[in-house]
């Protein structure tokens, strides 16, 4: 499997997945249930109903972060391959940082690239790159058979972040309509009213402006 990126193509290629950490990776995630049950105006101190808004949270960041093309709160990635894929590999966005680049040769030997040396990293696109620096390439090696290429990266904006105050804004009052809509009689991702509809196209709106390229 290969291809190539640029301009908004990707390379069907590599493992992507989130760093198993110990503790398990824990996210900082855009409301509090106490700010979900004041929007939904509801004054119960069920537990149940507290874990389930708190899935309903979970679920409508993710189904944000499908439509925008960018993780809306911070999470480290290995992303593994078998050979370099090309010149410029692009990362998720927003791009925080590489934390780690390293190949395994033929004999199981790990070699540690170093940023500004080996590699730079372009954060201010979006989605992010990592690429060999000007006029260099890829180190050359005979490779482990499979995943012998390592690049851990974080991506991901804080709670902190402005965008959050500008852009964020509109995405946060999508997430809470689908929160509200999923809360509904029914909790259902569809109604019947004559013809079935999947969740308002407002919603959906709301969720998908401002979009980028996703990177798998």
């Amino acid at each position: 499997m290969g291809g190539n990126y640029y301009g908004g193509a990707f390379v069907d290629y590599g493992t992507l997945r989130l760093t198993e950490t110990s503790p398990v990776q824990s996210f900082d995630e855009p409301f509090t249930v106490a700010e979900i049950k004041t929007f939904l105006n509801l004054n119960n101190f069920d537990l149940a109903e507290d874990d389930l808004l708190t899935q309903f949270i979970v679920a409508a960041r993710e189904q944000a972060e499908i439509y925008q093309g960018r993780d809306l709160v911070q999470k480290q990635f290995d992303l593994a391959y078998d050979y370099w894929p090309t010149y410029r590999i692009p990362l998720r966005a927003p791009l925080v940082s590489v934390d780690l680049v390293r190949y395994r040769d033929s004999s199981g030997d790990y070699t540690t690239l170093v940023e500004d040396t080996n590699y730079i990293v372009d954060s201010s696109r979006s989605p992010g790159i990592i690429s060999p620096p000007s006029g260099d390439s890829w180190p050359s090696f005979d490779p482990w058979p499979s995943s012998a290429l390592l690049i851990r990266y974080t991506a991901g904006l804080a709670s902190t972040d402005a965008w959050w105050a500008d852009s964020g804004a509109r995405i946060k009052i999508g997430m809470k309509m689908l929160i509200s809509h999923w809360y509904g009689p029914g909790r259902m991702a569809f109604s019947e009213t004559g013809a079935i509809s999947e969740f308002p196209f407002t919603i959906t709106h709301l969720l998908s402006q401002g979009s980028i390229p996703r990177v798998r």
